[in-house]
């Protein structure tokens, strides 16, 4: 599935290194992250052009971060999750980094900071990674965004929570050019009853699809008993999309 992109191979590399440096296997879920990021730097490589900030909503161990810092594909990374889980993200990354270069690069803010803060560092040169907790997303309003990512997450909120994440978006393409990569699954019924629709997100009819279809490498996941390939619980969309303003 990758052979195609051609800074795939550098990116698995990289993956390889990273996972090392965390004591942890080059597992599917770092593949898969490997793989969309080298399908991302060939369908919009203006937007990972090293000089770029890129949202990513919902980590997994940081994987999506620590591949585009290593791979020198952003200026910046804005990561937002979950508390617990952004602390787990915020682990990993400093395991792969060490702890000088962490507290060198890496800024978690809070709410109560105010946003004066979060604006003076936006222009500043110090901080690669801005990190923040979903429950204060709407700080997200004081900083650019070049690309947005949402892998596999935007499928477990409500969509009351998926439309907030979707307002900073074109808050963001207010100011500049703003592409969206959203990989979900096509329909997920939540623990509450709710049922989450990737076609009923806020997308709007001017919004530019560059890709829609279903992701290749997120329909299969693997275990060691046959069938060695088993189809997820149901089929998971990808859509890169620029996106407009309101």
């Amino acid at each position: 599935m990758a052979e195609k992109f051609d800074s795939f191979w550098q990116i698995d590399q990289s993956a390889n290194i990273i996972t090392r440096k965390q004591n942890r296997a080059y597992d599917l879920d770092v593949l898969r992250q490997s793989i969309t990021l080298s399908f991302l730097k060939n369908h919009c490589p203006n937007q990972l052009n090293g000089q770029s900030t890129v949202w990513v909503i919902g980590d997994g161990f940081a994987s999506m971060t620590s591949l585009l810092l290593a791979n020198k594909f952003v200026k910046r990374v804005v990561l937002v999750n979950l508390t617990k889980t952004l602390l787990v993200d915020l682990y990993y990354l400093r395991l792969w980094l060490g702890e000088k270069k962490f507290d060198k690069i890496v800024r978690l803010y809070s709410s109560e900071e105010g946003n004066d803060e979060i604006l003076i560092d936006n222009n500043s040169e110090e901080f690669e990674v801005i990190a923040i907790q979903a429950s204060n997303y709407k700080l997200l309003e004081n900083l650019k965004a070049d690309l947005v990512i949402n892998i596999a997450s935007m499928q477990e909120m409500n969509p009351e929570f998926t439309s907030n994440y979707f307002g900073e978006i074109r808050k963001a393409a207010d100011k500049n050019e703003v592409y969206f990569y959203c990989c979900n699954r096509e329909e997920k019924i939540l623990p509450d009853g709710t049922v989450s629709r990737f076609l009923d997100y806020p997308w709007l009819p001017f919004d530019k699809l560059i890709v829609d279809e279903l992701c290749p490498w997120h329909q299969k996941y693997y275990e060691f008993s046959i069938p060695l390939y088993k189809n997820y619980d149901g089929p998971t969309q990808h859509r890169l999309a620029k996106m407009t303003n309101n």
